[in-house]
């Protein structure tokens, strides 16, 4: 996909994400209204995958969630929700397309046409992580999925009087679809959830990443470690596995307390492993260093969690705690279907080890 970009816009972040959005955009036709399902290009790729989302970041933290979330994502996917500025990038056309419905009906030859674009509060931001987190995008350990919006005309030779319909939001597999899926959301923020039995803090903890590098730099360096970042990824699925059923056990607190330890014991050996990393010429070349951030686990009860998402989509922090506490009170109060989402709540401040 890089390799199709065009070789002047690599000199212009803004260009690189609107080439991007314009890459990954191949639309299906749906009847006479254009609005069919929009397939992302690359999309097979990351199917089997289990997602961890970062909650609506700002283009300004896309860096920023990419270094903190590498350890405890399996593939961080970002996303902009549709609430972001409109970004047009293009049209396109489709002719002979049979264009019918109660108002309009076609004559003669017909050509729809879909003009798109893309929600993105800063495309310059956006093209500069592109680039810069190329090598992680190549091995399947990061992904931005685009949020578009069309609007579709048809114009028909026989009548010779187009027919427009105004901007619509594209039907596509959103980011929300990731979560409900793979059960596993990231949020980059200073808030405090809601602590409540549909609410469970699982786990306190500060994750070690590395700092101190250009995010060019981190991705090269995640790569080559991909062994170690590997290696704990597997134990957290298992632990994941084994928290539902503890979460939903008579002696939770007990069972959850165990796989605590476990997990922290994990980090402290991931810790030591990425310090010896850096004290490798490769690394300490580059002047990388290892840092810290305090991070929370927190598991929602699935009822909850997907009520949420469903009325929210993919959202802001505060928004999503809001929702979430707001369901919590005047929702179920017994759990609906023993399904656990996992919220990791990353600080946006580090402290260097």
């Amino acid at each position: 996909m890089f390799g199709q970009f065009p070789a002047e816009s690599r000199r212009d972040p803004a260009e690189v994400a609107r080439a991007y959005g314009q890459l990954m955009f191949t639309p299906e036709r749906f009847g006479s209204l254009g609005f069919g399902r929009t397939q992302i290009r690359g999309e097979k790729k990351f199917i089997g995958k289990s997602f961890n989302v970062g909650l609506r970041v700002e283009s300004s933290e896309l860096e920023q969630l990419t270094k903190r979330a590498t350890l405890v994502s399996d593939c961080l996917l970002l996303s902009h929700g549709s609430d972001a500025s409109y970004c047009h990038l293009g049209e396109r056309r489709h002719t002979d397309v049979e264009a019918s419905d109660d108002t309009y009906h076609a004559r003669g030859s017909d050509t729809q046409i879909i003009r798109y674009g893309i929600h993105c509060p800063d495309l310059d931001a956006l093209g500069s992580w592109l680039l810069k987190a190329e090598g992680l995008i190549k091995e399947g350990l990061a992904w931005y999925l685009p949020s578009y919006s069309t609007s579709t005309t048809f114009e028909s030779s026989g009548s010779g009087r187009p027919f427009s319909r105004s901007a619509h939001p594209v039907s596509q597999v959103a980011a929300v679809d990731y979560i409900i899926r793979g059960g596993r959301v990231i949020d980059s923020s200073e808030s405090n959830p809601v602590k409540d039995r549909l609410v469970r803090l699982v786990l306190q903890v500060d994750l070690p990443f590395i700092e101190g590098v250009t995010l060019e730099d981190f991705s090269k360096i995640t790569v080559d470690e991909f062994d170690s970042y590997s290696g704990f990824r597997n134990f957290l699925r298992t632990s994941f596995l084994s928290m539902d059923e503890a979460l939903n056990a008579e002696q939770s607190k007990v069972e959850l307390a165990k796989l605590t330890l476990e997990i922290e014991d994990q980090v402290r050996v991931m810790q030591a492993e990425l310090q010896a990393a850096r004290r490798r010429r490769s690394l300490s070349v580059v002047g990388a260093t290892v840092a810290s951030t305090a991070a929370l686990l927190v598991a929602v009860e699935g009822s909850v969690m997907e009520r949420v998402l469903t009325t929210l989509g993919l959202t802001t922090a505060g928004t999503f705690w809001g929702a979430i506490q707001e369901r919590v009170e005047n929702g179920p109060r017994a759990i609906q279907n023993g399904q656990w989402y996992y919220v990791w709540v990353l600080a946006r401040k580090s402290r260097s080890l």
